[in-house]
């Protein structure tokens, strides 16, 4: 065997590199970390710009309070910040970040200019770093007040990371459009912008919010006026009170915060009631559950897994009115859509936004699919992506036909029967209500609060 080898210490350059990795995770904790930079600096407008979807460029642009020239040796150094002085003023911190890493992370990851003018200053300063976070250069420059962050070659000082974050930017990029459109949700009264630039070709808007004070128009804004409502379970489960007054909602506890799918499996099968109902006891509690809501439900949960749809051929491709972020979207879940009934034809070489044509609709009996179920489901992926989910009108189709198939009321079943719908009601994702919406059990009684009584 070969002999131990001597533990030394990791040189100090190195350590920085391996610990701003381990700061800066990817693009969308670059982009979130210089937004909360901007909103801790009281910032009312945020440009982001992005080239090559951040590859070559991130840039950062707000009309904060600027830096006063005495804090620009601390800037970007590690764990100097103005938050802080002392681990007791944790209890008081109010904004987003206070460790002073993140600019100082980016450093060490490429190259990093920042213009600010402080609102003090008369003209503003153009800075730039090494990548130990040192001033090198310092020239006046003309701007109105606030801070520019400038980011070239994001993790190019890690050989391996770069290559990787260059291979995956398109899944790196559409995280980072996911994360910032919650900062532009949440922001109230701040006009946040974000473009990006394809080589030479013009800049897309990735997302743009108007920098409004109410939180339905922010969400209107990022994703549409016509998703307003079905929105509201996406922002925030449950709603809190801001919300449920803005929206005229009511939180209301569900049953999977009462139950777990588990307890199915331990249920005693105690008979049929009224040839439609099953009635079981689970320790000294009596449920009643309809037969037909939960084998429907089951039912409805196997067709939407394993139906793959066929589609049917358009005579010719048809364009689709995509924006960037929602054609990228479609394309990293191309299987998802054809597991739908839906294909693509996809050139990578056309510029963005016109590099996808559909060439193919799911087509059954008298349900009818266009580019409207398209746009559903590019939403429902943008909040999971790689998750298999099906559009509205495709669920009830299934809803329709899992109802037909299932046991009917005014069916007598046997013991061995009714085991087999309540088994299968812990075997399935969300037991608790059919896919019309009613409920499949409910709770009658304690047997302990009768027999005490």
């Amino acid at each position: 065997p070969e002999p131990a080898k001597a533990i030394r210490a990791i040189d100090s350059r190195s350590v920085h590199r391996i610990c701003s990795g381990q700061v800066v995770l990817n693009l969308g904790t670059a982009v979130k970390e210089l937004v909360e930079n901007s909103l801790d600096a009281g910032a009312t407008n945020i440009d982001i710009k992005l080239k090559d979807h951040g590859t070559e460029l991130i840039e950062v642009s707000d009309n904060g309070g600027g830096v006063e020239e005495e804090n620009f040796e601390g800037l970007t150094l590690k764990h100097y910040t103005s938050k802080i002085q002392d681990f007791s003023d944790l209890v008081h911190v109010e904004t987003f970040g206070f460790r002073g890493e993140a600019l100082s992370s980016l450093c060490a990851l490429s190259d990093v200019t920042i213009f600010t003018c402080h609102k003090s200053a008369k003209v503003g300063t153009r800075l730039v770093f090494d990548h130990n976070g040192k001033i090198t250069q310092k020239t006046p420059y003309p701007r109105q007040q606030g801070t520019t962050v400038n980011i070239q070659q994001l993790f190019y000082t890690l050989p391996v990371r770069h290559k990787e974050f260059q291979r995956n930017i398109k899944k790196e990029y559409a995280k980072m459009v996911q994360i910032l459109q919650a900062y532009c949700i949440i922001s109230k009264g701040v006009r946040i912008n974000c473009s990006n630039q394809v080589g030479q070709g013009k800049k897309n808007s990735v997302v743009s919010t108007t920098g409004s004070a109410s939180l339905k128009e922010n969400i209107g804004a990022v994703f549409g006026q016509k998703q307003l409502q079905s929105l509201i379970p996406f922002v925030q489960l449950p709603p809190n009170e801001a919300v449920c007054e803005e929206y005229g909602l009511n939180a209301t506890d569900m049953p999977q915060n009462l139950y777990s799918k588990e307890m199915f499996a331990k249920m005693e099968i105690i008979g049929q009631f009224n040839l439609g109902f099953i009635i079981a006891k689970l320790n000294s509690d009596l449920f009643i559950i309809d037969q037909h809501a939960t084998d429907e439900k089951y039912n409805f949960e196997m067709l939407q897994q394993h139906t793959v749809l066929q589609g049917q051929k358009l005579i010719a491709p048809q364009n689709l009115n995509l924006t960037a972020v929602n054609e990228t979207v479609l394309i990293e879940n191309l299987e998802i859509f054809r597991k739908n009934g839906f294909d693509f034809l996809i050139n990578e070489d056309a510029p963005v936004t016109q590099r996808v044509k559909l060439i193919s609709l799911p087509t059954s009996k008298n349900w009818t699919f266009g580019p409207q179920d398209i746009d559903e489901m590019i939403f429902m992926l943008s909040d999971c992506p790689g998750v298999m989910c099906r559009p509205s009108r495709v669920r009830q189709m299934f809803a329709s036909r899992a109802c037909r198939k299932s046991v009917m009321i005014g069916t007598a079943l046997n013991i061995q029967e009714m085991r087999k719908l309540i088994t299968h009601m812990g075997e399935i994702e969300h037991p608790w209500n059919c896919p019309h919406g009613r409920p499949t059990m409910r709770h009658i009684v304690s047997l302990d609060l009768i027999s005490s009584e």
